[in-house]
This record gives structure tokens, sequence and C-alpha cells, in this order.
């Protein structure tokens, strides 16, 4: 009896102490790792990191099947908040500046007059960001001058001199300003240029000789040299005792992909996108290291997303899957993006509809910055705040619209699950065809408009009515809702004269500031005459 006591004494005691271990262990992760959002300081550091054609079938975040390929970009999903939602627009060009600027950019001109379609920068655009927006950079000075910003990687805004980001609120950049598929041959395409600041320091490739290129065959170091670059910015702000905003632009992925010679062949798909994935993902990995490091991560707001979304059509592209369609497409292939916000308290995912404006909007009131109401009731303009809802795990009424454009052609728009195509436009990808869809040609649907249940069907297969059968239901009481947001948007983001309208061979990088310096400029010989970018084209509006 006595031996059985002190055994029943003695397996207490063990008791005791292991349930005060399993106290202990869960009190230091929860110190950790779940600090109720109240228990945050606000942090006012900023890193935003988009990447040209990654998609939804990308991420192991969101294909699971993936997550070999994307450990440190799931370490960041699993850390933070995944967003469901999330919406970009039909290109690179327009995705970067309405993220930059927090508003839709067709609101603000970003649209060529000639071409109902097109918002991407041709490499003799003229554009330069108008003085009437005030991007992400120059918001942040206005709240605290000491920020400390940088753009690192693709500017997507101009390749003009006067349209380099040091001009925008950016202290320094480091970068490209060009499109870099584009076959040089210093006659009429001049070589892709490097710069620092607002100086050339290189240009891509070398003519007659492949030896110094900075990308060749498809290896380059540029996504190395970034993912140091963004170490070194911030190790140089918190010595400074400054918050800062660094926005990262990586083109790596963009066809044809470039990756760094130890990336070679190391990825599962054994392609050169999916080794160019890895080396993109190793950036994030240091991203989140250095805030460690630095003891930074209770202070900065991390934002990874897409500025367009994969080449699905292609073997050497990413994949967009459930989704059908590719980028540039108004199809959910075509605009949903992949999208994680780590920081601030946020956890968990959320199926908060989200446009890149509310993004922008959404991270400034992380940090604590107030933006103010929206200037017309709907805010189909502007971005919202919606910190409060992703901080609750609720899905905020303040944005259930999302309008779809190509170029100031208003293609589709998603209300709640539903979402309905006025126009159409997709791509030919292998093992996809949409009827009425899939077209090389714009098609206006506006008699007889597609309507999805996109919660229901992701891939946009299944028309509701069946073949538009009109005694469906929800055809006859959703349609109505969507064509009355369809008028209000139109009625209220109207056009005059685009900013992508004027074109001229001179605003091409043949002389840019730095080049004499490097022995680097090269000889215009083509005449300059500015005109329109597009000749005049029919729109299928009427």
């Amino acid at each position: 009896k006595q031996w059985y006591q002190r055994r029943v004494r003695v397996s207490r005691m063990r008791g005791h102490l292991l349930l005060q271990l399993l106290l202990i262990l869960v009190s230091e992760v929860e110190s950790e790792d779940h600090v109720p959002p109240e228990d945050h300081v606000t942090p006012d550091n900023l890193v935003i990191v988009t990447v040209d054609q990654l998609g939804w079938g990308d991420i192991g975040a969101y294909s699971p099947y993936r997550s070999r390929d994307t450990p440190h970009l799931d370490r960041l999903a699993s850390e933070g908040l995944v967003l469901e939602n999330l919406y970009c627009e039909t290109s690179s060009t327009a995705s970067i500046a309405t993220l930059l600027s927090g508003k839709l950019a067709v609101s603000w001109g970003l649209y060529d007059s000639n071409n109902a379609e097109d918002s991407e920068l041709k490499q003799d655009s003229g554009f330069i960001l108008p003085s009437s927006v005030k991007i992400l950079p120059q918001v942040l000075k206005d709240t605290r001058e000491e920020y400390v910003t940088k753009f690192i990687g693709r500017w997507h805004l101009g390749q003009r001199p006067e349209a380099n980001p040091t001009h925008f609120g950016f202290d320094s950049f480091l970068g490209t300003v060009s499109d870099r598929a584009t076959k040089f041959d210093n006659k009429r395409f001049p070589n892709v240029g490097f710069y620092q600041n607002n100086k050339l320091t290189a240009r891509l490739y070398t003519p007659g000789s492949t030896d110094d290129d900075l990308i060749r065959d498809g290896v380059s170091n540029l996504t190395r040299v970034y993912s140091e670059e963004v170490r070194v910015v911030m190790n140089q702000a918190k010595s400074a005792g400054a918050p800062f905003y660094v926005h990262v632009s990586l083109d790596a992925l963009v066809f044809p992909a470039y990756r760094g010679p130890k990336f070679v062949g190391n990825s599962t798909r054994g392609t050169h996108f999916g080794d160019a994935l890895r080396e993109v993902d190793e950036l994030v990995g240091v991203l989140l290291d250095t805030l460690k490091e630095e003891q930074l991560s209770d202070t900065t707001v991390v934002v990874v997303t897409s500025s367009s979304t994969a080449l699905a059509s292609h073997y050497e592209g990413g994949s967009n899957s459930p989704f059908t369609g590719e980028t540039g497409d108004s199809t959910e292939g075509g605009v949903r993006v992949p999208g994680v916000v780590w920081g601030g308290g946020l956890r968990g995912r959320s199926q908060q509809l989200m446009s890149l404006a509310d993004l922008h909007v959404t991270a400034l009131g992380l940090l604590g910055v107030e933006t103010g109401a929206c200037e017309e009731e709907r805010c189909v303009k502007e971005g919202v705040d919606l910190s409060a809802a992703l901080k609750t795990g609720q899905v905020s009424k303040s944005r259930d619209t999302i309008p779809i454009y190509r170029g100031r052609t208003l293609m589709a728009l998603r209300q709640g699950r539903y979402k309905v195509h006025l126009m159409s436009r997709a791509s030919f990808v292998p093992g996809q065809f949409l009827d009425t869809l899939t077209s090389y040609k714009l098609r206006n649907n506006s008699k007889v408009p597609v309507l999805f249940d996109v919660v229901a069907d992701p891939g946009e297969r299944f028309f509701i009515g069946d073949k538009f059968a009109t005694d469906d239901s929800r055809y006859s009481t959703v349609l109505p809702e969507l064509q009355s947001a369809a008028s209000y948007i139109t009625s209220h983001i109207t056009f005059t004269s685009g900013l992508l309208n004027e074109c001229d061979v001179k605003w091409r990088e043949w002389q840019p500031p730095g080049c004499l310096d490097l022995e680097l400029c090269l000889p215009l010989d083509r005449t300059s005459k500015p005109h329109m970018c597009h000749v005049p084209e029919w729109s299928g509006l009427g």
C-alpha cells in the first residue's frame, strides 16, 4: 500500500511538472507567434514585394503541391494573413500605378485614347506620373520627413529621365526602367539600361560578346543583387533610427525567366521559371531573416503580391490554377492574384474582396496613417482601408465591388460571389476554352452578359442560366444588380485625353544620364517625331 501511495504521489508530481512545462511552452509560443493584435505596437516600416507573372498555382500557400519550391513564401503565409480575393489590373503597369497611387489607375488617366484595351507602357512612351497623383513614398514622407524610401527592381512607370522614381518620393533607386524581353539591336531598340538612382551604371547585354552580360542564357545575378540591397537599406535605416519603406519589384519570372547560377536546375519543375521562383522565394527568406536579426519584426509590415498573373499559355510560364486564363485577361486567371500581409498582428486567411488600391490604403492603415474618406459613395476609384476587417477576420461591406478594366474598357466586374463579363477577350490557354470568352478579338457581351458564381465556380466554366437561359432565377435577380453597379462605375470614371497617348523614339534609352562616363551612350539614328502610340481602332463599345 505504501509503495502504491508513493507511486501515486510521484505520478502526480510528474503530471504537475508536465503540465507546468506545457504551460511554459504554450506561453512562450503565444508570446512569440500568437500575440493578440491589441498587444502589438503600431508598425512604422513597410516592405512591399511585387512579382510579375506570379500565379495562384505557383505558391504552396495556395497550391500545396508547390510548397517544395516556395518554403519561405509559405512561412510568410503561415505567420501572416493570406488574401483569398485580391485583384490586380490587367497589365503590370496599371497594377503598379494602382498600388502606388491608391487609386484605380484608369481613373486618373492611365490609358491610351486610341486603344480601348491598352494600359501597358510602350518602350518609346513619353509617360511621366502626373503631379496630381501622389504615390506611397510621398504620402509617407508627408507623415514623417525622415522616412527612408527605396525602389528596387523593375520601374514600370516611365523610362524617360524625368520619370525616374527618385522624382516621386523615392530617395534612391536600383534597377531597370524598360522591358528586358525586347530584342535590342541598338538601331531600333537600344540596349536595356541598369540604373543606380537616376544614372546609368550598366547595360544588360554586351554587343558582340555575351561574357559580360548581366543576363545570359537565362542566368543572372540580378535577383541576388536586389536581395542584398534589401538587407543593406534596412540596416542603414535602422542605424539612422529612421522608419523605412522599401519596394521590391521583381521581373525574374517574366518570360524568358532568369535565375542565379546556384538555382539552375534546382526546382521541382525543372524549368527556368521554376528555378527563378526558387530564387524569388529565397529573397523573401532573406527579408524575413534580416527583419529578425535587426529586431525589426514587430515594427514592420510586409506585403507580397503579384503585379500580373502567370503566363499560363507557355511551358516556361507559371500557373493560375484553379482559375481560367492568363496574364492580361479579364477572367479570374488574368486578375486574381496571391497576396500575403505579414505583421501588424494579422494571421489566418481572409475572404475579403480587395483591389491593389485597397491594399495601398490598408497598408497605410496598418501603419496608423489616416487617409480620409473617398470622394464618391462606392469608392470605385479609390482604395478603402480594410485593416480593421483584416484584424478581426470579418468581411467588410465597404468593398463589395471590383471593376475589371483593360485600358479604358470595363470588361467585367465582381460583386460579392458573382462576376459578370460585359466585354470579353481571353487567351487560348492549352486545355482551356470558354464559349463566348475565349477570343482573339474584343467581343461585346452587353446585350447578353455572361454571369458566373466565382465562389462555387472559380474556374468560370459554368455559365449561370446554362448557355444564357434567362429563366434561371439568379440570372434575372443578380444580373440587374451588377448592371446597376456597372452603370455607376462608368458614370464616375470618365475619359478625356489618355496619359499613354504620346510616343517618340527619342524617349528610348539611347543616352540616359551617366552614359557618357561609362562610354555607354548610343547614337539615335532615327528621326524624332512625336506621334500617337496607337492608330485609332474599333473599341467594341458601339
